[in-house]
This record gives structure tokens, sequence and C-alpha cells, in this order.
């Protein structure tokens, strides 16, 4: 007779073939990274583009093959867009490399040579670390830096073709007429689409104004730095800060600028970045991906080591989806809440004051307090008329539309009467 397995050996059990899986999951990606990551930028492509052929055929009522040859046509463009970026973009990098490899000692160079010696002095390590030392070592990694992002470049060229492709394959077989029934995927469309072209157009804009900040301090290369900074936008948290310090090292190198030219060239792309990604776009995505910033580092660290950059450029979607998975089962909505960064069981105390000398409708009472039973208001304190309210509610998943509120549906009747009577 079978020996039936107690919940702790269950759990161990299964947690053993989840890493195992894990694992020789992460070894098909790596090994197969030169055909999986054409056709997961295919699909996100194609998700970006379904508006279009949606328009077309839904709204505009033309046939089918209008939507499909509309929305072929706008990735098309963008490719043919991309080619002479990446064709621009590898010229002014193997430039940059030979003006790196033949420039000599710049003022410019000298200057920050000299401050970083007398603050390393000060600082009191100035004998155990040497200034020369440290730009020599900036010196040597520069030109393999911008190796590494000219291979990308070349690569992505090449992988240009597949990825179409897949986007024609993709295309003729999506009806745009057909409701999407599964609403697991309907709903990652949805979040992937909105996530994506925000994040387009928000890079952009960055892109745009770090051109013109560099074109107006007379840089040679104020293109290249737009363009890195359009692309390197894309990856949510360290992206933005890559693309603001790295012009810095190029320019001290390459060119001969004051101390106030590279103080406008650190600061300025600084405040751009910090309002489209800290104030625009949070505003414009809303609850936007669900993923909390360590999850996102996870993520980015992950894809980085299996997919190399372009991993790096797909991994916020690609988690996000992965996410919104988990959360359509039971066994797996703690992972959900998780990599939102909802621990669970996690409650928080909300503090209020309503006052009720003069009575009190129930549309008055704050919104933290409505629809929560009177068993969960843990304490009132009356100070004349105003009497403060202390409540502990669940946080719930907020893609259930009800982010943070009470989950029983308790009667607010009750607590303004009670909070009546202690008022008499």
């Amino acid at each position: 007779m079978r020996t039936p397995l107690r919940e702790e050996q269950f759990w161990l059990l299964t947690g053993g073939v989840l890493l195992l899986a894990f694992v020789a999951f992460s070894f098909a990606m790596f090994f197969t990274r030169s055909f999986m990551i054409p056709f997961v930028f295919s699909i996100f492509l194609c998700a970006m583009v379904s508006p279009v052929e949606k328009l077309v055929v839904v709204r505009w009522k033309l046939p089918r093959w209008t939507g499909f040859v509309s929305s072929f046509l706008v990735i098309l463009m963008v490719f043919i867009l991309c080619f002479f970026l990446a064709r621009f973009a590898i010229n002014s990098i193997t430039d940059a490399i030979q003006e790196v490899n033949r420039s000599g000692e710049t003022s410019t160079l000298e200057k920050f040579e000299t401050t970083l010696d007398l603050a390393l002095k000060q600082v009191g390590i100035g004998s155990y670390i040497k200034a020369e030392t440290l730009l020599k070592e900036m010196r040597e990694q520069i030109p393999s830096f911008l190796k590494e992002s000219l291979n990308v470049c070349k690569n992505f060229v090449s992988s240009g073709t597949l990825v179409l492709l897949f986007c024609l394959f993709i295309l003729m077989g999506r009806d745009p007429h057909t409701r999407v029934r599964n609403e697991i995927y309907a709903e990652i469309e949805r979040s992937i689409q909105k996530y994506l072209n925000i994040k387009f157009f928000i890079s952009l804009a960055t892109g745009v104004c770090v051109y013109l900040i560099f074109f107006f301090l007379g840089t040679p290369m104020a293109f290249l730095f737009g363009l890195i900074a359009f692309v390197l936008n894309f990856i949510p948290s360290i992206g933005s800060i890559i693309a603001t310090i790295l012009p810095l090292p190029i320019l001290m190198i390459t060119t001969e600028m004051s101390n106030t030219q590279l103080a406008m060239a650190v600061i300025l792309p600084t405040c751009v970045q910090q309002f489209f990604g800290n104030l625009l776009e949070p505003k414009l995505q809303g609850h936007g991906l669900q993923l909390h910033p360590v999850t996102i580092l996870l993520a980015l660290g992950f894809f980085g080591v299996v997919w190399g950059p372009v991993g790096m450029l797909l991994a916020a979607p690609i988690t996000a989806a992965l996410r919104i998975i988990l959360l359509e089962f039971k066994m797996t909505l703690w992972m959900a809440q998780l990599m939102a960064g909802n621990l669970p069981n996690m409650q928080r105390t909300i503090i209020s004051e309503v006052d009720f000398s003069e009575g009190i409708s129930e549309d008055v009472l704050p919104a933290e307090f409505q629809n929560v039973p009177e068993t969960s208001v843990i304490s009132t304190t009356i100070t004349g008329g105003m009497t403060m309210m202390q409540t502990t509610v669940p946080v719930t998943n907020p893609e259930s539309g009800h982010s943070e509120q009470a989950a029983a549906s308790g009667k607010q009747n009750r607590i303004v009467n009670r909070k009546r009577k202690k008022k008499k």
C-alpha cells in the first residue's frame, strides 16, 4: 500500500521539479536565442501595429487584405528606418573608436584628471587609488564597449530578415474581426500594447531632447547620443542611467570642453530623463505593468545573461506577460502578487479624520471605510467634533479593480451610527 506524501514533502518535490524545469528552460532559451529573439521581437512588433489593422478593417470596413498590407507596410517602413539608423550608428561608432584610439591627452581630460586626483586625496584614498590609473582603465574600456555596441547593431541588421518573415506569417494568420475569447491572451495583448506604444513615444521624445542638448553644446556625435538614449530608454531603471553617463567619458577623451559644458552635458540629459521617465511616463502608464522594481531588475539580469542586450529590451514585457498568466491560477497567485511587490496577507493601516459634529452622510465617509465591516475598525478617538478612525485593510490584487480595498462587504451605516452614539 502506498504511503501518501505529507504536505511538506509534496511542496518540496514540486519546488525541486520547478527548479529543474527552470534551469532546463533557461538553457533552452540560451541555445535557441538566435531563433527565439527574432520570434519574440516579431510578436511584440505585431502587437504594436495591431491597432492599424483593426482601424482599416473593422472601422473603415475595408477588405481584410488591406489591413494585412497596411500593417506589414508599417512594419516594413519601421525596419527601413531602423536599417538606416543602424547604418548611421555603425559608422558613428566606428569613427568614435578611431577617435578614441588616436586621441591624446585633451585639455578636458587633463582638467578632469586633476580634479579627480584632488577629490581622491580629500577622501583619504589618494595614496591607494590614482586618478591616472582610473582614467587609463576608462580609455581601455570605452573602445571595447563601442565594439560590443557595433556588434549589436550588425546582429540587428542581420536578423531583420528573420523578424520580417515571422511578422509576415503572424499577420497572415490573424483575423481582426475575430474577438479574442481567451481572456489571458487578451489581457496580455492590451497591457503589452499599451506599455510598448507609450514607451516608444516617451523614448522618442527623450532621444530628440538629448540630441538637441548635445547639438547646441556643439558635440559632433549628438545624433549618436540621442539614438543611444532612445534605445536604452526601453530598458527600465538602468537604461536611462547608462544613457546619461555614457557620453561623459567619450566627450572627455575626444573633445575640448569646458567644465561648464561637461556639467550641462550631464545635468540637462538627467533632467530630461527625470521628466519623461519619472513624471510623464507614470501618468500615462497608470498602473503600468504592475511589476516591482526589484522584479524588473532581476528580469533584466536574467534576460541579459540569457539573451544579451536585446534580452534586456524584452525583459519587462515578457515578465509582465508571465505575471498575467500566473494570476489566472490559484496555485501561482502568490507568485504574481510577489512580482508586483504585494506580500501574502499584506495589510496596511488607514487613519482618517471625520467631522461628526453636524451629522454625516454616507458619501462623506472616507473611501477606505466604505464597505468595511464594523469589526475591522480597530480604534476611534473623539476630539471635539472630529473623530479619528483607524482600520486595517488587506491589500488585494490590483488587477481585480479594487486596489487596496476591503474584501468584505460590511454595512457602513453601522459605523456611522456607532460614531454618533459615542459622540452623544
